[in-house]
């Protein structure tokens, strides 16, 4: 039995990949599943606020994975999983191969977004001879301090509610969410996901994005 749902939001949640416009059927999907008793958690790249925002405002109790795994918050308490990153080297970063910061990066710690996502080979060397990470969600670049990647966040989620992986589903569109889907029993992938994510997936929906969070919840209450 499904006792925690672990949902990605951009490209997820939203009505399509590439907009920021959540779904509002999809959101009414989450909402019954946690009245079937399944608690449902936010796992995603963005900031910390963000996520934190939108959980009490979606009435969700699963908690929050933010900043690609790198903060946790379950019942009123955040943990930190990655190290922290300085000003000077995100601005670094940025410089080095002219890239735009993320509006967010306001608010993060240590997982910081730019745009275009584009990730190349020089980038991913730039940050390993540093000890740090750098991937792409396809709408961002994210330099982040180790561990980084969603899995470490998740680990620690799924911890602290003290469900196993077998209890776990998961949902996602984006190559990002990989670590995400081997901490959980069944994943899907929206039928608009990455084609990296299709292949580790348990389950390629027929819907896009917040759609396909409808007809996965439909499986799982069925």
């Amino acid at each position: 039995m499904i006792k925690m749902l672990l949902t990605d939001l951009d490209g997820t949640l939203t009505e399509d990949r590439g907009t920021y416009v959540v779904d509002i059927d999809a959101i009414r999907a989450l909402r019954r599943a946690e009245r079937a008793g399944i608690k449902v958690a936010l796992v995603s790249g963005n900031s910390y606020p963000v996520l934190r925002g939108l959980h009490n405002y979606l009435g969700l109790t699963g908690g929050v994975v933010a900043e690609n795994g790198c903060f946790v918050f379950y019942k009123g308490v955040t943990y930190r999983v990655c190290e922290t990153l300085s000003r000077d080297i995100v601005s670094e970063f940025a410089k080095v191969f002219n890239l735009k910061e993320s509006w967010q990066n306001e608010f993060r710690k240590s997982d910081f977004g730019f745009t275009p996502a584009e990730l190349k080979d020089e980038m991913i060397k730039w940050a390993e001879d540093r000890g740090l990470v750098v991937q792409s969600s396809g709408y961002a670049l994210h330099l982040s301090g180790k561990p980084g990647g969603k899995g470490a966040g998740v680990r620690k989620l799924l911890e602290l509610a003290k469900v196993t992986k077998e209890e776990t589903g998961a949902i996602g569109d984006s190559r990002t969410d990989v670590e995400m889907f081997r901490e959980a029993g069944i994943t899907a992938a929206v039928s608009n996901a990455d084609p990296e994510l299709k292949k580790v997936a348990s389950i390629s929906l027929k819907l896009k994005s917040g759609a396909g969070v409808m007809e996965f919840i439909e499986m799982l209450l069925s």
